[in-house]
C-alpha cells in the first residue's frame, strides 16, 4: 500500500487566509469511517477505480472524474467498491476559507463531477509534484494553488449534477453572440432573450444566476455600459446623450445614474480621466 502524505500546517504566527492542512495520494484506499469528521474542510477524489461515499442516509458512487467535499464536523464514511480504489485527497483551512467558500458557492458538502480529460482532474497531481520536487516550495505557493484549485472546481464542476460554470456559458453563447448585435435596441428584453434560446425567462433567469451572477437584464445592462465606455473613449466628441441612446439607453438620466453605479465616475468624468 503505497500512501504519499504531505503535512503542511503553518504556526499560529504565520496565519494565511487559506492553507493546506494535509493533501496525499492513496494508491489503495482504506475504509475509513469518521464518526465526527474531521476538523477541517476535505475535499477527496478518485484517481481511478471507484468507490463508495455515505454521509447520513445518503450514499454516492465516485468514480473517476467525481469528488466530494466535506465540512468540518461531519460524519462520513468512505471505502472501496472496486479491487483497488486510488484517491488523491487535501484537507483545508484559512482565515478566511468560510468567505472564499461562500463566495465560491461551495459552503455545503456536495459531490462534484467534471469532464476526466479537462483540467481539474490532474490538478491535485500537480501540487504533489511540487512538493517532491521544489524544495522552495512555500506556505504562500500551497496557498495560491488551493485558490487555484477551488477556483477549478468551481469553473469545471457540476455540483449535485448541476451543469458546471464552463457548460452554462457554452449554453449561453448563442444569447451572448445574438446580443452583441442587439443590445442597442432598447426594447431588448428578457422575452427575446429567452426566445434566443427557446427556454423560458424563468429557466434564462437561472442560467444567468448561475454562469454570471446576474440577471439576464443586469446582464444586458452591464454589457450596454461596456460599449459606453468604448464610445467615451473612442469617438470623445460625441455627446453624452448620443452615446446613452447608440447603447441602448432610452434616458439619458438612466444611463448616467447606471454608469456611476457601476464605474463609480459619471460618463463626462470617466472621459476626462482616461
Amino acid at each position: 500500500m503505497v500512501h504519499t502524505r504531505f503535512l503542511l500546517t503553518p504556526s499560529t504566527a504565520q496565519p494565511y487566509p487559506l492553507y493546506i492542512d494535509s493533501i496525499g495520494h492513496h494508491e489503495d484506499q482504506e475504509k475509513l469511517n469518521r464518526k465526527d469528521g474531521l476538523p477541517h474542510y476535505h475535499w477527496l477524489q478518485t484517481f481511478s477505480g471507484e468507490g463508495e461515499y455515505e454521509m447520513g442516509n445518503r450514499k454516492v458512487l465516485l468514480s473517476k472524474g467525481s469528488g466530494v467535499l466535506m465540512l468540518p464536523g461531519e460524519p462520513h464514511a468512505y471505502y472501496a467498491v472496486t479491487e483497488t480504489w486510488c484517491t488523491q485527497y487535501v484537507t483545508f483551512g484559512g482565515n478566511s476559507v468560510h468567505t472564499i467558500l461562500s463566495t465560491l458557492d461551495m459552503l455545503e458538502s456536495a459531490v462534484f463531477r467534471w469532464d476526466e480529460e479537462g483540467p481539474l482532474n490532474l490538478a491535485l497531481t500537480t501540487i504533489l509534484n511540487k512538493l517532491q520536487t521544489q524544495a522552495d516550495y512555500s506556505g504562500y505557493d500551497a496557498s495560491a494553488d488551493l485558490y487555484h484549485f477551488l477556483i477549478q472546481i468551481k469553473k469545471h464542476a457540476q455540483i449535485n449534477n448541476r451543469t458546471s460554470i464552463t457548460n452554462q456559458m457554452l449554453h449561453l453563447q448563442p444569447l451572448t453572440d445574438w446580443l452583441e448585435d442587439h443590445y442597442p435596441n432598447p426594447d431588448t428584453g428578457i422575452e427575446q432573450m429567452a426566445a434566443v434560446l427557446a427556454i423560458t425567462p424563468r429557466h434564462l433567469n437561472t442560467l444567468c444566476q448561475h454562469a454570471f451572477g446576474l440577471s439576464p437584464y443586469a446582464y444586458l445592462i452591464m454589457m450596454r455600459l461596456r460599449k459606453s465606455k468604448e464610445l467615451l473613449l473612442t469617438d470623445r466628441h460625441r455627446a453624452i446623450k448620443e452615446i446613452a441612446v447608440r447603447v441602448g439607453f432610452r434616458d439619458t438620466s438612466h444611463f448616467i445614474a447606471s454608469f456611476r453605479k457601476q464605474i463609480g465616475l459619471t460618463p463626462e468624468r470617466f472621459r476626462a480621466l482616461n
